[in-house]
């Protein structure tokens, strides 16, 4: 019975653990998500409006498990974000 016991209260701890991590990584993307949609000073509008969604798709993608997606989405909101830039540069 006490064998059952310590497995019991091993597992309760590791649960608490990982809920904690788990906890400590979504403050930590609510954080980058923060940082993201802040309005950009200079850029103004051409690198805010693809920032808040490559945060948002940076934010919710990797809690999927689309590491890959979230990767190509960011690589192609730059993208977007600069040709803004240069045509508003013109």
């Amino acid at each position: 019975m006490s064998a059952r016991l310590d497995d019991l209260t091993a597992r309760k701890a590791l649960l608490l653990s990982r809920l904690r991590l788990e906890r400590m990584q979504v403050a930590l993307y609510a954080g980058e998500l923060r940082d993201a949609i802040r309005p950009a000073g200079l850029l103004g509008s051409a690198f805010a409006k693809p920032a808040a969604a490559a945060a948002l798709i940076g934010t919710i993608a990797p809690m999927l498990g689309l590491q890959r997606l979230a990767r190509w989405v960011r690589a192609g909101l730059v993208a977007i974000a600069l040709l803004r830039i240069a045509r508003n540069w013109r």
